[in-house]
């Protein structure tokens, strides 16, 4: 019995369409979907096996293009005007009969205006709504799966009248990774969560090779901005499952685990011996996975209070050197010494930000996809900001220089919001200080916002 109706306009992101019904096959089984190409076999009456089809789903996926709102016909006429317009009759078909109608919107466009829609299908432009871009699909189709199974669990519940046993899931029911892992967070042992995260590790850590990202080889300056693009996205692309997991991880608040997530950290610094010919660009960027998943571990630990597991990973957890060296992750990932804030400015796709702020507006982006349905809207970005924030403070405390970031631009312009967001968890009694940072002295924490605002007003003022 299908389960989800793909609904999507020719020649308006049939891409999108394929991937979804691609992804939602492999998750819930090819008759859980109906797709009107693949779904209606030849000679059967396309109208009736439309709506029979329809009538049989418990959700429609309306996937939005670009053309979607204003597509004409051979005459001039708006589609979404026409009473026998197919992408318009499955909608209003959907909503007579009870199913859920969620948007799907491609390619960054805006979100539907009520407006700019006929009366009958305003009622869309009031459903919430999911993103999927070509340039990250790998998160977004996952992102789309674990929503339809948190959403609309009958997808995945069996239909007999045996009810599976609480907490396990039933014989042959398929259930996300992600709905996987947030069970394992619940159980008693967390054990699967350990093997779940080194699963997701280990994938990750096998793509992450010389062969694929070489640190060697000539490469001309004009190209260095779009091959470094090349290579950053496809970092993003590689973890973007175990960010996930570990988003969902930490963000629980769960102590039992702060271990598996610090010593994640320590495996991905792990470096390798330098090769003849390398180049530094080239060798700092492939840290660049290692800060993806501080700035996650980061950011989640900021958003559920764990000031001591933050002080944790930035200062008591440090990369080690092929000769046994080792660096606080607090100064080894330093944003600058990552990727050169000149050549973060001049990405194709990052232009705009200036040179200090580049990476961290990429990092905010990519992340902003990690947290979905995990810590959203105002609630990341605050949380984005106090991690960057407060990791400024400790780098300041540690040594005469900071990575700043996007938050130093609004400091810059009111400082007290975000220092006063932050103060509790800067007085003598806060974990975090209780945890050793600044020394546990609150004029320490005096010492480096000073230093903090006095860098803000030279590099931005």
């Amino acid at each position: 019995m299908p389960g989800v109706f793909v609904n999507y306009r020719t020649g308006d992101g049939e891409w999108a369409a394929a991937l979804v019904k691609r992804e939602l096959s492999a998750r819930f089984g090819g008759d859980q979907v109906f797709y009107a190409s693949q779904s209606i076999r030849l000679g059967e009456d396309f109208s009736r096996e439309i709506l029979s089809g329809l009538r049989r789903c418990e959700v429609l996926l309306a996937l939005i293009g670009p053309r979607w709102v204003n597509a004409v016909d051979r005459e001039g006429v708006r589609r979404l005007d026409k009473p026998d317009d197919w992408v318009r009759r499955e909608i209003l078909e959907a909503f007579d009969c009870g199913l859920r109608v969620i948007p799907v919107l491609m390619d960054g466009i805006d979100p539907l205006r009520e407006a700019d829609l006929p009366d009958a299908l305003q009622r869309v432009a009031r459903c919430q709504y999911l993103r999927i871009h070509h340039r990250s699909d790998d998160l977004d189709l996952p992102r789309l799966v674990d929503e339809l199974v948190e959403l609309v669990p009958e997808l995945v519940a069996p239909r007999s009248s045996s009810a599976p046993r609480p907490g396990r899931p039933a014989e042959g029911e398929l259930r996300s990774p992600i709905t996987e892992f947030r069970q394992a967070l619940s159980e008693p042992l967390g054990q699967s969560v350990y093997e779940r995260v080194q699963a997701a590790a280990a994938a990750a850590l096998e793509l992450l090779t010389e062969a694929r990202y070489p640190t060697s080889g000539h490469l001309h300056d004009s190209d260095l901005p779009s091959e470094l693009e090349k290579r950053l996205t496809g970092y993003e692309h590689d973890l973007a499952p175990l960010l996930r997991l570990v988003a969902i991880g930490v963000r629980s608040g769960d102590r039992r685990h702060d271990e598996v997530w610090t010593t994640l950290v320590e495996r991905f610094l792990r470096r390798q011996p330098r090769h003849h010919g390398a180049r530094d660009v080239w060798v700092n960027a492939s840290a660049y996975p290692a800060l993806l998943l501080t700035c996650v571990i980061g950011v989640a630990a900021t958003a559920a209070n764990r000031e001591d597991l933050l002080h944790r990973l930035l200062c008591r957890t440090a990369a080690t050197s092929a000769d046994g060296r080792t660096t606080p992750v607090l100064r080894e990932l330093a944003l600058r010494n990552v990727v050169d804030p000149r050549h973060a400015a001049a990405l194709p796709t990052w232009g705009g930000a200036p040179p200090h702020q580049a990476l961290s507006v990429q990092l905010r982006q990519v992340l902003s996809r990690v947290f979905f349905n995990v810590v959203d809207g105002p609630a990341f970005e605050w949380a984005f900001a106090d991690y960057e924030f407060l990791r400024s403070l400790l780098e300041l405390h540690d040594a005469p220089f900071s990575s700043l970031g996007e938050f130093a631009v609004r400091l810059d312009h009111d400082d007290s919001v975000l220092y006063q967001r932050n103060a509790a968890r800067l007085d003598a009694d806060s974990v975090l200080l209780r945890a050793g940072a600044f020394g546990g002295e609150p004029d320490n924490v005096a010492a480096a916002w000073r230093e903090l605002r006095q860098a803000t007003r030279a590099r931005y003022s």
